[in-house]
């Protein structure tokens, strides 16, 4: 059984993904909390991956997000994120902004934006740097940690549990596509994937992936089928593993 090689995974799509150009304007935006210090920081990482999961489920494809309070050197870390970004520019508008919640009234006036999303804040108290967290455990398991967490109005502190377990998640989801075989499952598929889209409407994607990992609990390996709706379904979560699923299953 192939073991899944989260770095050469990332390492390839991030890539690829940079190639590829776009002229549409930036619609998403996330404030980033100022830092003493050159790194990025979870917080700032979950504020990122916040912006670019609504981006992709809220009807629109992945796109660049704009940052405000952003450092430059902070854009390479929105890249291994599996997201593009762009310092965000004065006076420019949005659709929608990640906004931490104790930052609302330092930027009231200077962002526009028709929707706010308010976020609690995350405290990474004893946890490792960014780029250790990625080289170990790769950034759509960061992703997936950050994501389903609860709530993101909630305030929240790192845990090395949670973030193991959505490695575990994301190296299972792997290893079921490596043997794709069994009877058609088309119909449990389908409402799997109405499940999720259900319950994201309701602005729960901690519940929403939630369901994912409750239909593959009990799986020992899944069909073509299953595994192109669940790559396609994931793929807000984990924009890397979704691509090389469904490179993977379009093979097959």
């Amino acid at each position: 059984m192939l073991r899944y090689n989260h770095g050469m995974v990332e390492k390839k799509w991030q890539e690829r993904w940079a190639l590829e150009s776009s002229s549409a304007r930036p619609h998403a935006c996330a404030v980033l909390v100022p830092l003493a210090d050159e790194s990025l920081g979870l917080e700032n990482a979950r504020l990122m991956v916040l912006a670019d999961f609504f981006s992709r489920t809220m009807g629109a494809a992945p796109t660049t997000i704009s940052l405000l309070n952003c450092r430059e050197s902070w854009l390479a870390d929105a890249e291994e994120l599996g997201l593009k970004a762009r310092e965000a520019q004065p006076q420019q508008a949005f659709t929608w902004a990640v906004v931490p919640r104790d930052y609302v009234q330092a930027h009231r006036g200077l962002l526009q934006a028709r929707e706010f999303f308010l976020c609690g804040r995350l405290l990474d108290d004893g946890a490792d740097s960014l780029p250790e967290l990625i080289d170990d455990f790769g950034a759509d398991a960061l992703r997936v940690y950050f994501l389903y967490m609860g709530p993101w109005e909630r305030d929240y502190r790192f845990r090395w549990q949670g973030l193991v377990s959505a490695y575990r998640f994301v190296e299972r989801c792997w290893r079921l596509a490596q043997h794709l075989g069994g009877s058609s499952a088309a119909e449990c598929a389908a409402d799997l994937q109405s499940d999720v889209q259900n319950r994201l409407r309701q602005g729960k994607p901690h519940t929403a992936l939630a369901a994912v990992m409750g239909y593959i609990k009990h799986k020992e390996k899944l069909t073509a089928g299953e595994a192109r709706v669940l790559a396609t379904l994931l793929q807000p979560w984990t924009p890397h593993l979704s691509a090389e699923l469904l490179e993977l299953v379009a093979s097959v």
